[in-house]
């Protein structure tokens, strides 16, 4: 299952020919989308096609979220949160003299759509708070020391285990790290090859787990990656208990691991979800919807 998450930005929306009546074209649980629900998200009535089945997704899969948010956790969205990045959005629109569209990167978009952005925002914000806190999003942190452990590391990055060798000749016999890695490495965005600290897990798998086990201040490699062969220098590693981790959470991880998280939970939410979609707007995919005809089921749950 690809991971993925509601990014309006990289809908496609076309402007096409117009629709029926309104009608019932979707159920999510006990609610029920109409096709007036949709078509509120342009400024003029789409043609039912891809665009259209991108939306109709992100709107099931808000109201999924939004019901699990609530099953799992006891918890609501948070009206106040959404007005406020709402009225945020609808500033830089009129900042910029910009419109709807110009705002999100997406044609024929409605204020409508802009509100439906500033749900998602807030929706995120709030499931994160509590999921990074469940006991089972916490278990399965602690359960690998390279997701938590917070490292910082300089390397040196080359194409063969040969020139590698040479490096840890040329550094085993004083030459200074930063020198060598300013003249040969292949990362050439990181200064003497200095990566700052970070947390292990945002690191290539083989990456992290040597900067995990590596020993402090000398040199370990080399380590070999989809990238090349590193030789890496750990200069200071620590990991937070679980009581430092659950004061702070959300300062602890790192985007890249919040994004993660998001998307694990969005993706178990749709897998999950008790979806039906009318057969003439597409077939039901868990990640999608597919056309009409193709795909063999409307439906998931249980």
């Amino acid at each position: 299952m690809r991971r993925f998450a509601i990014v309006l930005l990289a809908l496609a929306l076309g402007v096409g020919a117009c629709s029926g009546g309104d009608e019932d074209i979707a159920r999510v649980g006990g609610t029920t989308l109409r096709l007036s629900d949709i078509e509120a998200y342009f400024e003029e009535k789409p043609a039912i096609d891809d665009g259209f089945r991108d939306t109709l997704f992100a709107r099931i899969t808000l109201e999924a979220l939004t019901q699990a948010l609530a099953a799992d956790f006891g918890v609501a969205l948070d009206q106040a949160e959404v007005d406020s990045y709402y009225t945020q959005f609808e500033a830089a629109i009129a900042q910029a003299g910009a419109t709807p569209s110009d705002l999100l990167g997406i044609d024929n978009a409605s204020m409508e759509l802009v509100y439906f952005n500033a749900q998602v925002v807030a929706l995120r914000e709030v499931a994160l708070e509590q999921i990074v806190v469940d006991p089972a999003t916490v278990d399965r942190l602690f359960s690998d020391p390279v997701t938590l452990t917070r490292v910082c590391a300089e390397h040196i990055l080359v194409s063969t285990a040969e020139e590698a060798e040479a490096v840890s000749a040329r550094l085993a016999a004083g030459e200074d790290f930063a020198a060598v890695a300013d003249e040969v490495s292949l990362d050439t965005q990181t200064a003497g090859g200095d990566l700052g600290c970070t947390l292990a897990g945002d690191y290539i798998d083989e990456f992290a787990r040597a900067a995990v086990e590596a020993p402090i201040g000398e040199v370990s490699g080399p380590v070999q990656t989809d990238y090349g062969f590193h030789m890496i220098v750990v200069s200071e590693r620590s990991a937070p208990t679980r009581a430092e981790y659950l004061a702070d959470p959300v300062g602890i991880l790192s985007e890249t691991q919040l994004s993660m998280i998001w998307a694990d939970w969005i993706t178990a939410v749709l897998l999950a979800a008790d979806v039906w979609v009318a057969e003439e707007y597409g077939t039901w995919a868990g990640s999608g919807i597919d056309p009409p005809g193709e795909g063999a089921t409307t439906t998931t749950g249980g």
